[in-house]
């Protein structure tokens, strides 16, 4: 039956179709930074980049309030081109200012991880920057690897470029460790629900730890997400998750900030004063 709700939420949703056209042709999206902490030294390898929106009238708000609706009316390629370029062009202002070197890692929509032509606009914009492939990680969900045939041969195209690509949110979806096998993938980014649940629920911390495990044999790398605890971080270390990223070491922060954190060691910080954690400082060395 007819309720006004229901009124109001299309014309929010139009509206906010409308204003999502309107926000690219007047540049308001920029991105934020996450860092990606190497356990084992306490330094930050790499960043996440991930896209916000400042609404003229909603505030800042985060992609998923608008990624699905630039998927819907077909703004998913130009806005996804627009992240993989600013990145990589970030990457090059810290490295020109002398920050270390590290891995910059954007997400793809699958939407647009199925544009046949993805592969040579990263080419085209890793030499438009000055990027290189080596150190650029393309993240993707498990949605895209449902399927071989086109997929497929866009995962081997990509990476014959030279760049990393990751299974993001791995283990929530319909993946299985089967088709690990046969993925020519890099990096396997396990989901903050295993790291939220591993210390009260025992099963999630032998899902966990086998995830670890069966990536490492097949010569996967595999980051943690959510990480907001000292005792998540130790726990992860111990079944030899070798990168983290989460509260604990930082929030996505702007261009501007992450330039202080490129060379923070988290092991000697105190990144949360509230509940006393002193920053990986129980952490061995290796």
């Amino acid at each position: 039956f007819y309720q006004p709700a229901l009124t109001a939420l299309a014309e929010n949703r139009l509206r906010i179709e409308q204003d999502l056209r309107l926000a690219i042709e007047r540049n308001q999206f920029e991105l934020h930074y996450q860092p990606q902490v190497e356990l084992k030294t306490g330094f930050m390898v790499g960043v996440e980049a991930l896209i916000r929106w400042h609404h003229p009238e909603q505030g800042l708000l985060a992609p998923d309030k608008f990624i699905h609706v630039a998927e819907r009316i077909g703004l998913i390629k130009q806005l996804g081109d627009w992240v993989l370029e600013t990145a990589c062009r970030q990457a090059v202002v810290w490295q020109k200012m002398g920050l270390p070197r590290f891995q910059m890692a954007v997400n793809i929509s699958p939407t647009h991880f199925q544009d046949p032509a993805l592969a040579t606009t990263v080419v085209r914009i890793l030499a438009e920057t000055g990027w290189k492939a080596t150190d650029l990680e393309l993240e993707v969900t498990e949605s895209v690897v449902q399927t071989t045939g086109d997929n497929i041969d866009m995962f081997n195209d990509l990476r014959a470029i030279g760049l990393k690509i990751a299974i993001d949110d791995f283990g929530t979806g319909y993946s299985s460790l089967a088709s690990l096998k046969y993925l020519p993938i890099d990096c396997l980014k396990i989901d903050r629900l295993f790291v939220t649940d591993m210390l009260n629920d025992p099963d999630s911390s032998i899902i966990l730890g086998a995830i670890v495990n069966v990536a490492h044999s097949l010569g996967h790398e595999v980051i943690a997400e959510g990480v907001e605890t000292m005792d998540q971080a130790v726990a992860l270390y111990g079944i030899g998750c070798e990168t983290v990223q989460g509260y604990l070491f930082s929030r996505p922060v702007t261009a501007e900030k992450l330039s202080g954190l490129a060379q923070q060691n988290f092991k000697s910080v105190n990144v949360d004063n509230s509940k006393g954690f002193t920053a990986l400082s129980v952490l061995k060395s290796g």
